[in-house]
Order: C-alpha cells, then sequence, then structure tokens
C-alpha cells in the first residue's frame, strides 16, 4: 500500500466517524470535543512559537564585529612566554 493511500484510507474513516457523530454517544463526544481541543490547543502554541521567533530575529541588532582580547591573542602566537 503506497503512502498516498494509506493517507486517502485514514481520512476515509475519519470522514466515516465524524458523520456518525450526531448519532453517537455523550463518551464519544466527550472524547472527540478533548481530541479537537487539544489539536487546536498544539496548533495554536505552534503558530505563536513561530511568530514570536520570527518577530524576535527581525528586531534584533546585527551584531558588531568584535575585536579579540590582547591577551588572549598573545597566548596563541607561537613562541609566546607565559606571564
Amino acid at each position: 500500500m503506497n503512502p498516498q493511500q494509506h493517507m486517502r484510507d485514514i481520512v476515509h474513516r475519519i470522514w466515516s466517524k465524524l458523520q456518525a457523530l450526531p448519532q453517537a454517544g455523550a463518551l464519544e463526544i466527550g472524547a472527540f470535543a478533548v481530541l479537537l481541543l487539544f489539536v487546536a490547543a498544539f496548533l495554536f502554541l505552534v503558530v505563536i512559537s513561530c511568530t514570536s521567533c520570527c518577530s524576535a530575529k527581525a528586531q534584533k541588532p546585527p551584531k558588531s564585529p568584535q575585536r579579540p582580547d590582547p591577551r588572549s591573542a598573545a597566548s596563541l602566537t607561537p613562541g609566546a612566554q607565559p606571564a
């Protein structure tokens, strides 16, 4: 079974469950509502985190190049004597 057929099968099963929801009992409706709420909350949090991350990157000023510390540069030169 190829992935496209597998996805169609899953969507068909979900669609048949949704069509049977008006005749479902209270427990099934409650479980569906909790599942739907969880998915909605997850998608909401993903959207919030993506927008806050992108806006934080857009507001950051570019980093200025930093000059190396002369004391650390002296220790990297060959033949340098430790102080």
